[in-house]
């Protein structure tokens, strides 16, 4: 017979497991436009040349926070 101890140990190790791997694989994510927006300011910090896709970006996000 199996001991309860190593039960108990088997099972949460499994549930450990699991919390794990959903961790790994269903995080959220950032989208491409936010990476854009996140470089946008970036170069704009450090003074560099913006290249003309993220000059055509605008920062609605943003701009609807400002206007609350």
């Amino acid at each position: 017979m199996i001991n309860n101890t190593f039960l108990y140990s088997f099972f949460i190790l499994t549930a450990f497991c699991l919390i794990f791997y959903l961790f790994i694989n269903f995080r959220p994510e950032k989208n491409e436009t936010n990476n854009k927006i996140l470089l946008k300011n970036l170069l704009e910090g450090l003074d560099m040349e913006l290249p003309d896709e993220l000059k055509a970006l605008d920062n609605s996000s943003t701009d609807a926070q400002k206007l609350s």
